[in-house]
């Protein structure tokens, strides 16, 4: 099994245990149902906290302040990991087709992961690379000379003459 289908399987199985830990958790502190326990677990990691269920006990109000760090945390980590699969899985699959549709390369490549190769992508323009996949940095950023500031402009301060003298 490849790296990044490992850490897609790891996000995925922390973010079951954080939701089984804390509905768990909610069902005992505060004594909800299990519907509620689920909806404000999910309200609460993807940061959307509607307002409409809160924990009223001292312990759940601390329970909640672990939760939010970790399940937020783990909330981004899996969405990363899910970027990451997704760029690394399926753009090479779905790219060279968009450049063939889209004007690329005429004709079919043969290869063995089906009719469009993963070179395809290589020869489209940089422009339509970045407009399918805006995360991909462009050329121009990458040859950007980085943590350089641009030149100072000097302006010539106007200063307005005096009418009378002292």
């Amino acid at each position: 099994m490849e790296e990044i289908t490992k850490s897609l399987l790891f996000a995925l199985l922390l973010i079951v245990i954080i939701f089984a830990f804390g509905v768990v958790a909610y069902h005992n502190l505060e004594g909800w149902g299990w519907v509620d326990c689920i909806y404000f677990m999910s309200s609460t990691v993807t940061t959307v906290g509607y307002g409409d269920i809160v924990p009223t006990t001292d312990e759940a109000k601390l329970f909640t302040v672990f939760f939010m760090w970790t399940g937020i945390s783990i909330g981004f980590y899996l969405i990363y990991t899910i970027s990451k699969y997704r760029e690394e899985k399926i753009d090479h699959r779905l790219l060279p087709f968009i450049a063939h549709v889209m004007g690329g390369k005429k004709g079919k490549a043969t290869s063995k992961r089906g009719p469009y190769s993963p070179g395809e992508f290589d020869e489209m323009p940089m422009d339509l690379r970045q407009m399918i996949n805006p995360a991909r940095p462009s050329e121009r950023r990458k040859t950007k000379q980085v943590g350089r500031l641009p030149p100072p402009i000097h302006h010539k301060v106007h200063k307005p003459k005096r009418k009378y003298k002292k």
